[in-house]
């Protein structure tokens, strides 16, 4: 289900935090995922965050407590300016489970936002925000022949809208200046 779809909707699912993200009109995603091996795809049952990414997004700040309003994300969208971000460097993030296929993001006033938003009450175990776009979710060891497959693939693209995703599972669209 597309997220859109999700957008204002009642959630049966909840979430221990909330997750402010800007999204990138990136249809260029579905040639690198047919690259993808499906038996190397990393899947929970019951759990769709895994896999082939079908939302491309940028985090913003990922642990926002319930407290924080999306009048309060709003405000610190709207006190920024977006323009084109770089996609570049495909790598991985790795762990037991998995291996995170990415891009990282390098884009005008990304890292401004996330100091703003970590104004707010919010938990995170990762102290350094590093901005990236997530490709897939590879079984452990196989991310790496996927980077080299992608090589120096670099990719310039405008976001098109910001997300609010609150700990209720209300996910809503917030638009942003952009240049």
């Amino acid at each position: 289900m597309k997220l859109m779809n999700l957008i204002n909707e009642n959630q049966e699912q909840t979430y221990d935090y909330g997750c402010a993200m800007v999204y990138f009109n990136f249809p260029e995603i579905e040639y690198i995922h047919k690259l993808i091996d499906p038996n190397h795809i990393y899947t929970e049952d019951g759990d769709g965050s895994f896999g082939l990414e079908k939302e491309p997004h940028t985090t913003l700040l990922y642990g926002l407590h319930d407290n924080v309003s999306l009048d309060d994300i709003k405000g610190v969208m709207s006190n920024h300016t977006f323009n084109i971000c770089r996609l570049h460097n495909p790598s991985l993030f790795e762990n037991q489970k998995y291996d995170v296929l990415k891009f990282d993001v390098n884009g005008p006033n990304l890292h401004d936002v996330n100091g703003d938003l970590k104004k707010f009450p919010f938990t995170n175990d990762f102290p350094d925000y590093h901005p990236h776009l997530t490709i897939a979710y590879l079984k452990p060891g196989y991310g790496s022949r996927y980077v080299r497959k992608l090589g120096n693939l670099e990719y310039m693209l405008k976001p098109i809208y910001g997300v609010y995703s609150e700990p209720n599972g209300t996910k809503t669209k917030i638009d942003l200046n952009i240049t």
